[in-house]
């Protein structure tokens, strides 16, 4: 009877313990999981909640947090780019369309020039992902970099902004082949022919403003999304250690209770100590087993969803992939580039919000399986923890002189410290949820307010490159309002590639930066616990000079990322002057090519006049030499008229047609000019 009420009171111990373990991770303070849009990588496998169940500390989650914000990215940037390729040689295909409406082209070149272009940026595609695969393996087996994963990181980030570049530099060229194929394949004519480039590059630029918008939200939903899984991290975290906790305050208050009981009792004291002891080794034990059984079982269950995930991902890959091909086959029989850019709108807005629910889902499975395994381990170790707890008592009533009512004041009090433990650790993990939501939230207001400034300097950029080009077209008097239009026109197009191009950069740069120094602190981390296991806590001049130590790397760290910063400002610098050069590279070179355009047509026209004076010149010769002769039969004279007169009306219907069809282009450039000027000045 005395087992039983003290096994009672034993069972409140556990209910009190179990009381703040008790919240589920998956739906801790309403916690939503959200995901980023956008094709997937097969890196985004080692995406989600899975990686974290594998790291427990803050600095380790932030580390591991850091490295997804990299990777997401990465992925993002690939995928606009994938998308931009698509859409650009439907794009073609849409002014191709308008050709063959207008029988200025045949079938056959048509499909030549678009094939020509869609297997070119293909290739392109798959000769930089070749490059990068051989380059990354390069990297991960340089011995330099196998004790160094920041110098690894710094070395993949300069492949990416290297395969980024020489991207953009191949896309360019293949623009410039397709102004040829025009030329040669379809026989178009220089000014049809910039009429059609004239075209794409206004298209191609909404294009890139539409990709910009894209980058800017997904970017945004990334990072909550990142957000959301740091909460689940740190609170599954937080629960890990209140629980190692929470044994450790069971174990000192059993102690305390006993102490108090064999007050003045020497004997007694030594009895419940050797019971004490006993019951602390047991306890111990039992919590090594567990922790390394939780640990074992964390790993499995990652490897498992990782596998799902990727099987899952990879299917709806190829889902996707059927579903590009099919929107290409939709669009090509398009005439309206507008028409073709709502419906990559409509198309990318769908695939996003599908690969949202996606991502959402697995998320949310991922966090509910690691709190069901949470739940399973916390419930196996506290049966074996009261089989301990029962086994004490036990010991505790045979081997010592305690009555019940002693035994039974013992349980209570022990009671009575654990539910005063449990509620401190419950208003800690209630702060600890509140102060965490903060951080989260000045982090996003960060990520925004640094995006927006990204945002402003782009613009400044802009507006120091309209004074140029304007300044530019000043000086142009001898082009026509045509090419004045088109200049202004390519100049608008390099800019929106240029900003897009910048603002991945600088976002990748600083994400890397970040993901450095918390790679570093983790490390550093790990050290400080290295060392604590081997410390003396009884040694105060040793615990004094620890954290002199633990001050002086940490000092020591922020000046490393001071200077990080500095130098990250340098490189962009840098790289956004290298930007510039070959932009007003490119604008040279678009400003030469329609001089010397303009110069081959105002001779095309000069020869015109000269072979009108020249037949001028025959006519009256032939006159003169009628008028010496009177005899000369007059139908040869008649001949001699009729036929000039065709050659000269022939030759002025030509001059006629051609200042006739540039007037209707001039018309009709006159209104997208007017246009342009509204939206960008």
């Amino acid at each position: 009877m005395e087992n039983e009420k003290a096994i009672g009171i034993l069972m409140q111990e556990r209910e009190v313990a179990s009381t703040q373990n008790s919240t589920n991770l998956s739906s801790t303070d309403s916690i939503s999981i959200s995901a980023p849009s956008g094709d997937i990588d097969e890196s985004d496998s080692m995406l989600g909640v899975t990686p974290l169940m594998a790291v427990h500390s803050s600095e380790d989650i932030a580390a591991e947090i850091s490295r997804q914000d990299v990777q997401a990215t990465i992925n993002l940037e690939e995928s606009l780019n994938k998308n931009r390729n698509m859409v650009s040689v439907q794009v073609l295909r849409v002014l191709l369309n308008k050709l063959l409406k207008q029988d200025k082209l045949n079938d056959e070149a048509a499909v030549a020039i678009m094939m020509n272009l869609k297997n070119s940026l293909g290739d392109i595609e798959k000769q930089l992902e070749n490059e990068r695969r051989q380059a990354e393996a390069k990297i991960k087996a340089d011995e330099r970099f196998a004790a160094d994963p920041v110098a690894m990181e710094t070395e993949m980030e300069k492949l990416q902004a290297v395969l980024g570049h020489k991207m953009n530099l191949m896309v360019k060229e293949q623009e410039a082949r397709v102004r040829r194929d025009l030329l040669k394949t379809a026989g178009l004519s220089e000014i049809e022919m910039e009429e059609v480039m004239a075209g794409y590059i206004e298209e191609a630029m909404k294009l890139d403003q539409l990709l910009a918008g894209q980058y800017e939200k997904e970017s945004q939903v990334i990072q909550q999304q990142l957000s959301e899984r740091l909460l689940v991290a740190e609170l599954a975290s937080q629960k890990q250690s209140q629980q190692t906790a929470e044994v450790q305050a069971n174990i000192a208050a059993r102690k305390v209770a006993l102490n108090e009981l064999a007050v003045n009792n020497e004997i007694l004291h030594k009895r419940l100590d050797a019971l004490f002891q006993d019951y602390e080794r047991t306890v111990l034990k039992l919590q090594e087993k567990h922790e390394a059984g939780l640990l074992k079982q964390q790993k499995a269950l990652a490897e498992k969803l990782q596998q799902r995930r990727s099987d899952r991902l990879a299917a709806v890959e190829r889902k996707k992939e059927t579903e590009r091909h099919a929107f290409c086959a939709r669009t090509d029989h398009m005439m309206h580039a507008d028409s073709l850019l709502q419906a990559f709108r409509d198309f990318q807005q769908k695939q996003s919000s599908k690969m949202n629910k996606l991502l959402t889902d697995m998320d949310k499975d991922e966090a509910q399986e690691l709190e069901s395994l949470m739940q399973e381990a916390k419930a196996d170790r506290d049966r074996d923890m009261q089989m301990a707890d029962e086994a004490f008592i036990n010991k505790l009533q045979d081997q010592t002189a305690l009555s019940s009512n002693e035994v039974s004041g013992l349980l209570q009090r022990h009671v009575t410290e654990m539910r005063n433990f449990t509620r401190i650790k419950e208003s800690e993990r209630q702060q600890y949820a509140i102060v965490l939501k903060e951080r989260l939230a000045n982090r996003q207001k960060r990520w925004q307010e640094e995006y927006g400034n990204m945002q402003r300097e782009q613009k400044v950029l802009a507006e120091q490159q309209e004074n140029t080009v304007a300044k530019v077209m000043e000086t142009q008097t001898g082009l026509d309002e045509e090419a004045q239009m088109q200049i202004l026109l390519s100049h608008h197009y390099s800019i929106q590639r240029l900003n897009n191009q910048l603002t991945m950069n600088k976002h990748r740069q600083h994400k890397l930066l970040v993901r450095k120094l918390n790679m570093k602190r983790a490390r550093m981390a790990d050290m400080r616990r290295q060392r604590q296991k081997g410390k003396n806590l009884k040694d105060e001049d040793f615990d004094k000079q620890f954290q002199q130590e633990l001050a002086l790397e940490e000092k020591l760290l922020q000046s490393e990322h001071e200077e990080a910063v500095v130098m990250l400002r340098k490189n962009i610098a840098a790289e956004t002057e290298r930007l510039i050069k070959e932009h007003d590279q490119g604008m040279a070179s678009v400003i030469g090519r329609l001089q010397v355009g303009r110069a081959r047509r105002r001779a095309a026209i000069q020869r015109h006049d000269k072979a009108i004076q020249q037949l001028e010149v025959q006519l009256a010769s032939r006159v003169n030499e009628d008028n010496a002769d009177r005899t000369a039969d007059s139908l040869g004279t008649d001949h001699i008229l009729q036929q000039h007169m065709k050659e000269v009306a022939q030759l002025n219907q030509q001059l006629q047609h051609s200042r006739q069809k540039q007037m209707i282009i001039l018309n009709e450039k006159f209104e997208t000019k007017k246009l342009l000027k509204e939206r960008y000045f």
